[in-house]
């Protein structure tokens, strides 16, 4: 049977319809009609959904490298940051993709909250995309564990120790979480890595699904003012605004983790020492609000005020049943969500500039130890000098050091100075001993070693 070719073509396509319906659901989605007025802000769903497929794949080229251990989590970072090619670029895009998708998520809901995008007929799109930012912070609080570093492990004890705080829930949840130890460990890191990677990207995608169905089904509510032309349609101009958003926010991580250096801390020990235990930064107005707490109402910071903000934000479409989107019809809402947002504003600051606080007060300390015992006079003092060559001065049992900085990448120093049987268990070299200032100074001085 001998059909042109353009028949054939327009043979197989009905077949694919006919088979395949999600063919006529993406057509469907693209002739979506929408508001003539809607814009650029309507594209922040767009950008999150994307920063999400990129925090995905991010995240399952790092599973190829990580190890689920105590032992050797740490170590598994600290390879895929100093020697597997391009590691450390994919390391800080998944590490910063998560801070995007928050800061884009809180800018998506906070868009929809202010338009009034959450009434009739839209409720439980509004409903199912809370559920999906709780299990964000689900994923940001699993994930802080996995390297396995310091920051990690205080983070997630003082993490556990809120989710623990719920009133007769204190011992199952602190038994499921830690595996009935009672404290941080193997267990503990096995269980925070299949939630991670297996049972929240499990329930996540299946609610995204949904969402997106539901959200497909209403409609866009668009700006304030505006109701859906049936000459225009998410394709064309909004499907190339949503491209360039998303375009240029995958720019901007690229960026951050390309040339913004990534803090390393030392390996995860339950003694804290001098480290003070913080949470990852988008958790700051949550621990500066329980700081601002006198002990004994501890509990209404960690467990009354997120639930019944969280239970009074999922009613709230049933709650407010209006039609007047505009600001001075709405001025109780509006009022109250402005107060939320600077709220949070505010104690996210005041976390950012005490951790900036307690960084610079570590960086004092460091630049005192450096004073003290500077690169070159701590290799000599730790003994260093009896195996390795530095410009024709030390012993010959280890590799020359003089250009040391051209061959190695700097985030191999660390780990390798610190633990080098972690990276090479028939190496000779013993183990660091000494505080982690000592550690930087002598990792300083060795880069400068060109």
């Amino acid at each position: 049977m001998n059909l042109p070719l353009a028949k054939q073509m327009r043979a197989a396509g009905d077949l694919v319809r006919d088979r395949v319906p999600l063919v006529d659901g993406f057509t469907d989605f693209l002739n979506k009609p929408l508001p003539r007025n809607v814009g650029w802000l309507q594209t922040l769903g767009s950008l999150l959904a994307f920063y999400i497929v990129l925090q995905t794949v991010t995240g399952i080229l790092l599973a190829f490298y990580y190890s689920n251990s105590t032992e050797t989590a740490f170590q598994s970072i600290s390879y895929i940051r100093g020697e597997l090619r391009l590691g450390a670029l994919l390391l800080a895009l998944h590490r910063f993709g998560a801070g995007f998708i928050i800061v884009t998520a809180f800018l998506h809901f906070t868009r929809v909250y202010f338009s009034a995008a959450y009434r009739k007929p839209r409720e439980f799109v509004w409903i199912t995309g809370l559920l999906l930012g709780v299990l964000l912070t689900l994923f940001a609080f699993t994930g802080q564990l996995l390297p396995y570093d310091q920051h990690g492990y205080w983070a997630t004890v003082v993490g556990i120790r809120i989710a623990a705080s719920a009133p007769g829930l204190e011992a199952p949840l602190q038994d499921v979480l830690t595996g009935g130890f009672g404290s941080i460990g193997t267990t503990t890191l096995s269980r925070f890595y299949v939630l991670h990677i297996a049972v929240l990207p499990l329930v996540f995608f299946a609610l995204m699904g949904l969402h997106f169905k539901l959200l497909q089904k209403a409609g866009s509510a668009g700006p304030l003012e505006g109701s859906p032309d049936p000459k225009h349609s998410f394709y064309p101009s909004q499907l190339l605004k949503d491209l360039l958003v998303s375009t240029v926010g995958a720019l901007a991580l690229f960026l951050m983790a390309w040339f913004v250096p990534a803090t390393e801390y030392g390996p995860a020990s339950s003694q804290a020492g001098n480290f003070v235990p913080r949470p990852e930064w988008f958790f700051y107005a949550h621990y500066e609000l329980l700081k601002l707490l006198p002990s004994n109402m501890q509990v209404l910071g960690t467990f009354v005020l997120p639930n019944v903000l969280l239970g009074l934000l999922l009613a709230l479409p049933f709650l407010d049943r209006g039609q007047d989107r505009r600001f001075r019809a709405r001025r109780l809402q509006v009022t109250l969500g402005a107060l939320l947002v600077v709220g949070i504003l505010v104690l996210t600051t005041k976390g950012f500039l005490e951790a900036s606080a307690e960084a610079s007060k570590r960086e004092a300390q460091s630049q005192g130890q450096e004073a003290i015992a500077d690169g070159p006079t701590l290799f000599e003092k730790k003994g260093c000098v009896k195996c390795h060559t530095i410009q024709g001065r030390g012993g010959d049992k280890g590799p020359d050091l003089s250009h040391v900085a051209r061959r190695l990448k700097p985030g191999y120093f660390k780990p390798w100075i610190r633990r080098p049987q972690d990276l090479d268990p028939n190496t000779d070299m013993p183990s660091f001993e000494g505080s982690e200032e000592e550690l930087g100074v002598l990792v300083h001085y060795l880069r400068t070693l060109k």
